[in-house]
């Protein structure tokens, strides 16, 4: 039941993220069945980067984990969030999506959702983090 309640406290804020990233690069765009998909989109990313990461780190000692976490999950999102953001709908191409400081900004705080709504996996809610079995 944890495990559930972390997926669906992912999905909820990176939906909520989303529908900023639709407000701000195509408000026209921005309606909560839309965002709930681009949302769903990206749990799903995560999904599968955080099952790769699991495999690829397998076990971790305790004295490593707050720099794993860090090491491994902050490039992870910094390319789970480009992806959202040059999927998402907008005037820009990969190339101008890399050069904008409002893409960047987004992708930050897209970060900052992915990290903070860790806080709510079972590792989360005992203190600790979960590396290796983060829904990135």
């Amino acid at each position: 039941m944890p495990e559930a309640i972390y997926a669906v406290a992912k999905f909820l804020a990176y939906s909520f993220w989303c529908w900023i990233g639709l407000r701000m690069f195509a408000p026209a765009s921005a309606a909560l069945q839309r965002a709930l998909k681009y949302g769903a989109l990206r749990w799903l990313i995560g999904l599968a980067f955080g099952i790769a990461a699991g495999i690829a780190l397998g076990s971790v000692s305790r004295e490593s984990v707050t720099r794993l976490y860090f090491s491994v999950y902050t490039p992870l999102r910094v390319a789970e969030w480009l992806i959202m953001a040059i999927v998402l709908p907008g005037e820009r191409s990969m190339a101008s999506a890399l050069r904008s400081p409002r893409v960047w900004l987004w992708i930050l705080g897209g970060i900052a959702v992915s990290f903070a709504s860790d806080l709510a996996s079972p590792e989360g809610m005992a203190g600790r983090f979960c590396v290796g079995r983060c829904l990135c």
